[in-house]
């Protein structure tokens, strides 16, 4: 089934403004919305459902539920919102797809396979340039994409080594990168991705992330 949210002490007329603040905003399509919701931390807030003719609930209900504190904190270190998904019925990649997706592979992220748009696969359209011949141009929604890729293609390029180092310890700079990719096809969030374990396997995803960038590491021999 769908995730669900749990934002405290929320409601809808301010869900919008408090989905910004909380990067939630990008999730909120096709959404249904329950008011005054109990929810994990002891309180009310408003609860976000995804709702189908296959899977119409998405109430409070903890023994049959698994809520995961969001990665973001306020001011006074509490989570911004909560996940909360069905312990029998964990999300399916095709439950998170989104109507539109962009192209890319299909890469296999804890047992299921996904389609990763890179830099590389996004949409384009044909213009003119200066002297009369035609070059692609990524559209401008995603413009961004070959921007922050291009950053960070030129950091790897002149310090390899040292992120390698660090990404061995501390990966979420690579992860955030991936996760990023995923977002543009799915509806998903940072503790979504851990609770499915997307991200297992320490070369398999640096090579991954290396290769959404156009490199890829030297090999031994």
């Amino acid at each position: 089934m769908h995730f669900m949210l749990h934002i405290p002490d929320g409601s809808p007329t301010t869900l919008e403004a408090t989905a910004k603040i909380c990067g939630l905003s990008s999730l909120l399509t096709g959404h249904d919305v329950l008011p005054n919701m109990p929810g994990p931390h002891g309180g009310t807030g408003v609860q976000i459902g995804w709702p189908s003719p296959t899977q119409p609930r998405f109430h409070f209900e903890p023994e049959q539920q698994d809520w995961v504190p969001s990665v973001l904190k306020d001011e006074h270190g509490r989570p911004r919102y909560w996940v909360g998904f069905w312990k029998a019925q964990p999300p399916k990649e095709n439950e998170l797809r989104r109507h539109y997706t962009q192209s890319g592979p299909l890469v296999d992220f804890g047992g299921q396979r996904w389609k990763l748009p890179t830099p590389t696969t996004i949409d384009a359209r044909a213009v003119y340039a200066d002297d009369g011949s035609m070059r692609w141009e990524v559209v401008r929604q995603f413009s961004w994409v070959c921007d922050e890729a291009e950053q960070l293609r030129q950091t790897y390029l002149e310090e390899f080594g040292l992120r390698s180092i660090v990404f061995r310890n501390e990966p979420s700079a690579q992860i955030n990168w991936l996760l990023k990719l995923l977002q543009i096809n799915y509806r998903i969030t940072p503790e979504v991705a851990v609770y499915l374990d997307l991200w297992v396997g320490k070369d398999k995803i640096l090579d991954l992330f290396l290769t959404t960038l156009g490199l890829s590491r030297v090999q031994d021999g």
